[in-house]
């Protein structure tokens, strides 16, 4: 799993995830991905277009990282994720939590 810091300035974080939120893929990212979203009190971009699998500890990461932005103030979007991984993060109501967007443009719309 990798973790890629596209934007990181006074007003947007955008991060790229590649590679399985699986268990080894969430321990491997963890500390980081709740760093530069969370730990940053941005409005967050999360590009899931290389994402090929997500567990239940994946979008637990998730949604975490998203309801700690949500106390400080501030929206996480998710951006492009692999049709899998769309229809896991709906079947799991994750997108009633966290929007989830087709093009990067509408995320930064939906963070108003």
């Amino acid at each position: 799993m990798r973790l890629n810091v596209l934007r990181a300035d006074d007003t947007l974080t955008h991060v790229a995830l590649q590679g399985r939120l699986d268990i080894e893929g969430v321990n491997s990212i963890q500390d980081k991905f709740v760093f530069q979203t969370a730990g940053r009190r941005r409005a967050t971009l999360v590009d899931l277009s290389e994402v090929t699998f997500i567990a239940s500890l994946g979008m637990g990461m998730l949604v975490s990282a998203a309801k700690a932005l949500q106390r400080q103030g501030a929206k996480m979007v998710l951006v492009r994720p692999t049709e899998l991984v769309r229809r896991a993060l709906e079947a799991a109501g994750i997108h009633f939590v966290i929007p989830i967007a087709e093009e990067e443009g509408w995320a930064l719309q939906l963070l108003g």
